[in-house]
């Protein structure tokens, strides 16, 4: 990985887009409100950083590394983000929708009011993740593992929760009509 200063990170983003940042470590940069809109970021070191209210609309983070990232507000609409490393990460009021999210760690994940309708979650992580007031319409959680996880006033309506792990998860108010729960059946 290549690490960069921060006249190198203030020139990569000044340039036409799409960027391709493939591998880059930009651990702890500050990249709040930053314009990654496709860019391909592919397994790049982003832990650590603050992306508050980045676009990464598009961009492609398959692998990246972002751990304890602050994304609050981000919008990741379309990303790829298969088997990124999102544990510990901030996405409170991130718009994920219709990201691809397959195999990704989110565990101990803050996506609270989180957007992630149409999202694909097949096989990812969320144990311990806080996803409170999300919004989980028509997204694919196919065996993803939500143990101990909070839902609490989630909106999962025509969510795909089969074979996921639901053991000790909080649905509290959680509108679940029309989800297809762990064992194949739906839910009013």
């Amino acid at each position: 990985m290549t690490n960069l200063s921060a006249w190198q990170i203030y020139d990569l983003l000044n340039r036409p887009r799409p960027l391709w940042l493939v591998g880059v470590d930009l651990s702890g940069a500050y990249l709040k409100g930053a314009n990654l809109r496709e860019a391909d970021l592919r397994d790049a070191n982003l832990s650590g950083a603050d992306l508050t209210g980045a676009i990464l609309r598009g961009a492609n983070l398959e692998g990246a590394n972002l751990e304890s990232a602050v994304l609050d507000g981000a919008i990741l609409n379309d990303a790829r983000l298969v088997n990124a490393n999102l544990s510990f990460a901030h996405l409170a009021r991130a718009s994920l929708k219709g990201c691809n999210l397959n195999q990704a760690n989110l565990a101990a994940a803050i996506l609270t009011e989180c957007n992630l309708r149409e999202a694909h979650l097949v096989g990812a992580n969320l144990s311990k993740a806080n996803l409170d007031e999300a919004l989980l319409l028509q997204t694919i959680c196919k065996g993803a593992n939500l143990s101990k996880a909070s839902l609490r006033y989630a909106h999962l309506k025509g969510a795909t929760l089969f074979e996921a792990n639901l053991t000790d998860t909080d649905l509290t108010g959680a509108q679940l009509g029309g989800a297809m729960g762990p064992d194949g059946e739906v839910w009013d």
